[in-house]
């Protein structure tokens, strides 16, 4: 819906390829919502609340993004979508990764995974995917080594060269990271007991 308006920066969040025409496109998403009726399709409620709440998220509006995602996630719940409860639960572990909330971040990142594992394995390797990039962030490197790994193995399985190379690139990130701690070990940075 806004994925042509959506890509990735160098940290591997999402962010606008073009700020002012995804803020357009949510607009137009937010009027679509305020048009339907009184008890329209709640599956459509639910499409537009997630849309708006990931374009929020991506132009950094983080509060309004949760909002959304949390309505979206609600309404996938109260519908009995597990798809659509993984896949919002994870954006809304992005919006409060982004924000700077890591409690809950984890919190949706588990959930997510869980229910992906039980009840959606093929959502598996989003889950593990978003939840690696979280523990990269966090700094916790081998836990996100560990997740990235196997998203790889799946999505190699999967055959989809797109979502091979996206977590290919997470993995190189990780790994560039380690590098880095590796090195200031090596240097001496790091103080030594006496």
């Amino acid at each position: 819906m806004l994925d042509h308006l959506i890509t990735h920066d160098d940290d591997l969040r999402m962010v606008p390829t073009d700020r002012s025409g995804l803020t357009a496109a949510i607009g137009r998403l937010h009027k679509e919502l305020r048009a339907l009726p009184e008890g329209a399709d709640p599956a459509r409620t639910r499409v537009l609340a997630r849309w708006i709440g990931i374009g929020q998220m991506c132009l950094g509006h983080y509060e309004e993004a949760r909002v959304f995602l949390r309505k979206s996630l609600d309404l996938a719940a109260s519908i009995g979508n597990t798809r659509a409860v993984v896949a919002t639960g994870l954006n809304l572990g992005d919006a409060h990764r982004y924000a700077g909330d890591v409690h809950s971040a984890d919190a949706l990142y588990r959930s997510a995974l869980d229910t992906a594992r039980s009840q959606q394995p093929e959502l598996v390797d989003f889950a593990l995917q978003h939840t690696g990039k979280h523990l990269m962030e966090r700094g916790d490197l081998a836990g996100a080594r560990i997740h990235l790994r196997e998203a790889l193995r799946l999505r190699i399985a999967k055959g989809d060269t797109e979502l091979v190379e996206s977590t290919r690139a997470a993995l190189a990130r990780v790994e560039l990271l380690i590098g880095r701690a590796d090195e200031v070990v090596a240097d001496g940075a790091v103080p030594r007991r006496e």
